[in-house]
């Protein structure tokens, strides 16, 4: 077997889950690039964070409005695939994640940032839903569901803002 064989055979055996979480990052941010309206769109944006590391933005929004810029996280997160103990550290995982941008912005760049995270699909259990939905949104962070039509989540929402 050649090197050059050798070197096909260790690319190919990527995680298969690695590779669908990278075509679906590759999607979104096309989509992103793609809209008109949606300011200056830069997909996988270098940012220095506060502890001197550097990140990446998967979706970075520069000129939104008055010193403001959006930061968007893109997970292919198979929430139906993680045990419910685990749920909440995983979110607290992808949260400080996304503070470390925020505080990069806040702090180093003295922006007002709009942060949000995509998810690839919707969770099938009701209660990991709102689990995670809550946590983000007690960080101000917007939680978008890929899979979502916004049909769907007019009507899951209207759900929730009637009285019980």
């Amino acid at each position: 077997m050649s090197i050059l064989m050798e070197d096909e055979y260790f690319v190919s055996r990527e995680p298969s889950i690695l590779k669908e979480g990278k075509e679906f990052q590759e999607l979104v941010q096309k989509e992103w690039l793609a809209t008109p309206d949606a300011g200056h769109v830069k997909k996988e944006r270098g940012v220095d964070e506060i502890n001197g590391r550097k990140g990446r933005v998967d979706i970075f929004v520069d000129e939104i409005g008055d010193n403001l810029v959006s930061v968007v996280e893109i997970k292919n997160t198979d929430w139906d695939k993680i045990k419910p103990q685990n749920i909440r550290r995983n979110v607290k995982r992808q949260i400080r994640q996304l503070w470390r941008y925020i505080s990069s912005q806040n702090d180093l760049c003295n922006k007002e940032v709009s942060p949000g995270i995509i998810f690839q699909k919707l969770p099938q259990d009701a209660e990991k839903l709102k689990l995670i939905e809550s946590m983000f949104n007690n960080e101000w962070i917007q939680v978008v569901w890929h899979d979502e039509s916004i049909e769907r989540v007019k009507e899951r929402m209207g759900k929730k803002s009637q009285p019980k």
